[in-house]
């Protein structure tokens, strides 16, 4: 465990900007019930006397979008973000955050140019054999979609938070750490059973499977998805100009780079240059076709059913449109296309033949954990296992008939409950285990993770600190939300 929160250690940092060059890219949500007053267009909402503008927001959507599909592995739909309640979770978070930069306002806290300009210069982002080069920084920002003044506008916000977060930032006392180090670095002699089902113990039959379907069949529905009609725009077969060729790779070169970073001649690049090339030449096609199929003086060429998992499509684009309203371009791998919203199919329950693969693994799942508890259950007063020695959060050691990640999750589970005798369902498997012995401190890991050990409860008091800090500056300020998210 303590191995893991060492190589994970940024990430036990509790902060509220995220950094905009490192998660841009999941492009802009569409909006639901906006209240589109004049002097409300501009804003979400309103912390005493700063506004969180739409872009604001648009960027920290944006930022978290990404952080939680990196999680994920890439596995984020704007679908499951909907479930998830994220515009309702940012919207929160940066509300919380414009509530410390008001207080901070408010006891004279500053974030100087000078310090921005300082901050700028450190981040190796910006950084060209690392010195701080301005040319890098003007691309970076511009590649990201966003105005310089808008980005250290954003940098300052950051240097503001920092300041008030390094304000309550305490150091842990004695008993704190001991507290802290206890609970880490206790040391558990185990014996221990592993129990498996036999293949009859949790068999699911065809009327239980259709019973749970009559039941629940509201729970398992299609996707949501939507028709279209479209007219796809090809590349340009144009003769390319060499000249404006060779101009348009040296605006944009700094794109085409090798494995290794660095950025390739026009000769090693030239299949994308050409490529990108082509693209730009289409645009204006594109958009001519966009004004005519508006217009409905162009037919659509053909139609498209994009679902809303879709991560193939833009479906963002889709999240307000109307039926009948044309998309302006969208830029594909073979060059634009232009949508018209024919049809949403919202969803429907799934037929049963459609819905019983899914209600199967889900009722074999339930049923073979209920019978993995029941088997333990009965054994746990009475079953003697075998002494695997002892076992610590930080030394989660592979245990036989266990994977290393279902050895952590085990160990994880020991040390998270006060039971001397317990059980813990991971997979297929149940297993016993009975606490022989125990060593509350080890004064060499200590030592050993003394900075680690700081850090931690400097920042869970921080936490807890900051959460007390929202709740009292929220009687303290006027907040008006114009946007409630979906």
């Amino acid at each position: 465990m303590i191995t893991w929160m060492q190589r994970h250690k940024k990430y036990l940092v509790v902060t509220i900007w995220i950094s905009v060059i490192a998660f841009v890219g999941a492009g802009f949500v569409g909006w639901g019930a906006y209240d589109f007053n004049s002097d409300r267009a501009s804003a979400i909402a309103k912390v005493g006397e700063r506004k969180i503008t739409v872009q604001e927001y648009q960027l920290a959507y944006a930022n978290y979008y990404n952080f939680y599909n990196n999680m994920l592995g890439g596995g984020l739909t704007q679908e499951k973000a909907d479930k998830m309640g994220l515009e309702k979770m940012v919207i929160q978070n940066v509300i919380n955050e414009t509530l410390i930069l008001a207080y901070a306002d408010e006891i004279g806290l500053r974030a100087t140019d000078a310090e921005v300009k300082n901050a700028l210069s450190k981040d190796s982002a910006f950084q060209k054999n690392g010195v701080f080069d301005k040319e890098t920084y003007y691309r970076v920002i511009k590649q990201s979609k966003l105005k310089a003044k808008d980005y250290e506008k954003g940098l300052k916000k950051q240097i503001l938070l920092s300041k008030v977060q390094s304000i309550l930032k305490l150091k842990p006392t004695p008993a704190e750490k001991e507290i802290f180090v206890s609970s880490m670095f206790m040391k558990d002699r185990l014996s221990i059973d592993v129990i498996y089902l036999d293949k009859d113990e949790s068999v699911v039959k065809e009327n239980e499977i259709k019973k749970y379907w009559d039941e629940h069949k509201t729970k398992y529905l299609t996707q949501k998805s939507y028709d279209l009609n479209t007219i796809a725009i090809g590349l340009s077969t144009k003769d390319i100009d060499e000249k404006k060729l060779k101009t348009f790779y040296q605006d944009r070169r700094h794109d085409y780079k090798s494995n290794k970073g660095k950025i390739l001649s026009l000769d090693k690049a030239r299949v994308d240059v050409e490529r990108d090339y082509r693209l730009k030449l289409s645009k204006r096609e594109a958009l001519e076709t966009y004004l005519l199929f508006k217009k409905s003086q162009m037919n659509a060429t053909g139609t498209k059913n994009v679902k809303i998992s879709d991560t193939s499509f833009p479906i963002a684009k889709l999240k307000n449109v109307k039926i009948g309203e044309v998309l302006k371009p969208i830029k594909t791998k073979e060059g634009y296309i232009v949508v018209q919203l024919k049809s949403i199919n919202n969803p429907v329950p799934k037929p049963y033949v459609d819905a019983k693969p899914e209600i199967l693994a889900q009722l074999q799942i339930e049923k073979k954990n209920s019978a993995l508890k029941k088997k333990a259950q009965a054994r746990l007063g009475i079953f003697k296992g075998a002494d695997i020695g002892f076992v610590s959060r930080d030394n989660a050691k592979k245990i036989n008939g266990l994977s290393e990640a279902e050895s952590l999750e085990f160990i994880n589970f020991v040390f998270d409950n006060n039971k001397a005798r317990n059980f813990k369902v991971i997979g297929n498997k149940a297993i016993l285990y009975q606490i022989l012995e125990q060593n509350l401190l080890n004064n060499n890991k200590v030592k050993k993770y003394t900075s680690l050990v700081n850090d931690n409860i400097s920042q869970m008091k921080q936490a807890e600190i900051s959460q007390n800090l929202i709740v009292n500056l929220k009687k303290r300020y006027d907040i008006e939300q114009y946007y409630k998210g979906n």
